[in-house]
């Protein structure tokens, strides 16, 4: 199974589980991508990173089996199931079925789902609560603060996706609400087992504050009035704040020096302007103030 390019996979991918479309949610860096093709967005101002990891998330009941399983679906695809550690039930990805089963290479693409992460994260016996079932044989991975990016999702046409099928443009996908992606992006990055991940956290951040950069406040007036009315994530809210004064809180602050370093490194020989820290910290701040 070959894909020409990030967007072709991410439109087989979604073709492939279309029957499930309005229960998952693109998340990760296939989102930022989508959010280039929404109607509110404004022109790119810089290079979307690359990914290859499909990232669909859903809330924490099981998905009724609408016609076949996602699973089948999955392997009718070309996808077969890979596990990782040992977590009960084990986390799990959807690979080609032509990949090596002994290792994964960073530009391999794979399928993952998620689900959020309430409450404690281990059971009174100490047993960690990684992963849930969601279909027969399916699991997804629970993250912390994942629920924010389920509430008020927005869809998008695959209609303006360069080089995707035809029969694909009818396609929509569903995305988070850009304004709670830039703060669940922000709290997660704070969890101990995500610091390798912070720094494309943080470009991801930037890229989507570029993207939506003419109603950032609008954006930010609704995340804050949401969370504000959850008694749960009002808490959350005050992390966030806490965690922006150190990560956004100048051009030298390690957020902004963070997505620095890696738009540099991805668009290095491209042709285009890398953002400066100045500008970096510029654009955040512009989502930022409103809270």
């Amino acid at each position: 199974m070959e894909f020409n390019s990030p967007d072709a996979f991410l439109a087989y991918v979604l073709s492939t589980f279309q029957p499930y479309l309005n229960r998952l949610v693109v998340v990760g860096g296939f989102a930022v991508r989508l959010y280039e093709l929404h109607p509110r967005a404004a022109r790119a101002t810089v290079r979307v990173l690359r990914t290859f990891d499909a990232d669909l998330a859903t809330g924490n009941v099981r998905i009724p089996v609408a016609g076949q399983s996602l699973a089948a679906l999955a392997a009718a695809a070309g996808f077969r199931p890979n596990f990782r550690g040992d977590h009960d039930p084990p986390v799990m990805k959807f690979v080609p079925a032509t990949a090596p089963a002994e290792r994964r290479d960073a530009d391999q693409y794979t399928i993952e789902f998620l689900s959020p992460l309430v409450g404690s994260a281990a059971n009174r016996s100490g047993k960690v609560a990684a992963t849930s079932d969601i279909q027969p044989g399916v699991t997804a991975q629970r993250l912390r603060y994942l629920d924010l990016l389920l509430e008020t999702p927005w869809s998008v046409s695959l209609a303006g996706l360069p080089g995707v099928p035809a029969a694909s443009h009818k396609l929509e996908a569903r995305v988070p609400h850009p304004g709670f992606f830039i703060v669940q992006k922000i709290l997660i990055s704070g969890e101990p087992n995500r610091l390798e991940k912070r720094p494309k956290d943080m470009a991801y951040v930037y890229q989507v504050a570029s993207v939506f950069r003419r109603e950032l406040n609008e954006l930010a007036a609704e995340v804050r009035g949401r969370m504000n009315a959850n008694p749960a994530w009002r808490k959350w809210l005050g992390r966030f704040t806490r965690m922006t004064d150190s990560l956004f809180a100048g051009p030298g602050a390690a957020g902004v020096t963070e997505a620095h370093r890696v738009l540099q490194a991805e668009m290095a020989g491209s042709g285009l302007e890398v953002p400066s820290p100045r500008m970096i910290h510029a654009g955040v701040s512009l989502f930022l103030e409103s809270f």
